[in-house]
């Protein structure tokens, strides 16, 4: 487990004008990776090879409005053939995926190497009155709520993609994207992208047969 209780700052932004607000994705990344470098440090202590099924997860307490917990928790792992799936770091692997996930991923000759996370904090630009009075009782698009959440969704998604090429993976599986609007107000959201970066092992892999499995349960 790893946890981070970080003060968020605050940032003005105009409001006719659809941007990003970097004060608070800063905020946003810095605690988020705080959390999930002091879990991979107990897992490294621990002498595993890698974490997974992480979750990364925020909370708010009632003492302040501006302070978030973060925290990553995830189960430590290690090869029993002796065999060391970390990094090429040395570090252990980070992964969302489940146990049997990760198996399936394994089996395929594929490795986990990073949770790799991407996120931006947005503000939409309100409606001027005009638009306000040409939407008003009609089935219109809003270009300016579209363009704008389109924006930051893909802002989030780059950055993911870029934290996937830092570590030299060969592509990104179980990817989400999420939003959340916190206390920043209606028009001030959150994109925040995560999935499990991956590098090719075996190239000589034999696919495998899926297995029908049936629950027991009544």
């Amino acid at each position: 487990m790893g946890t981070s209780i970080y003060h968020i700052g605050i940032q003005p932004s105009r409001w006719s004008v659809s941007q990003e607000l970097t004060v608070l994705t800063q905020a946003m990344y810095t605690a988020r990776e705080l959390a999930m470098a002091r879990m991979e440090a107990e897992a490294d202590v621990l002498g595993a090879d890698g974490i997974i099924g992480v979750d990364v997860r925020a909370r708010r307490y009632a003492f302040s409005a501006e302070v978030m917990e973060f925290v990553a928790v995830g189960t430590a792992v290690k090869a029993e053939d002796g065999r060391s799936l970390r990094t090429p770091a040395g570090r252990p692997f980070t992964s969302h995926l489940s146990g049997q996930d990760f198996w399936t991923l394994w089996q395929h000759g594929w490795v986990p190497r990073a949770l790799v996370l991407g996120t931006c904090v947005y503000h939409v630009a309100h409606l001027t009155f005009r638009q306000m009075l040409q939407a008003s009782g009609q089935n219109m698009e809003l270009g300016t709520y579209t363009q704008a959440v389109y924006d930051a969704r893909e802002i989030a998604m780059a950055r993911m993609q870029y934290e996937g090429n830092q570590v030299g993976a060969d592509g990104i599986v179980g990817v989400t994207v999420r939003e959340d609007d916190w206390v920043w107000g209606e028009h001030a959201v959150e994109f925040y992208a995560m999935g499990t970066a991956v590098s090719r092992m075996h190239q000589d892999m034999a696919p495998v047969s899926p297995q029908m499995t049936m629950p027991l349960s009544g």
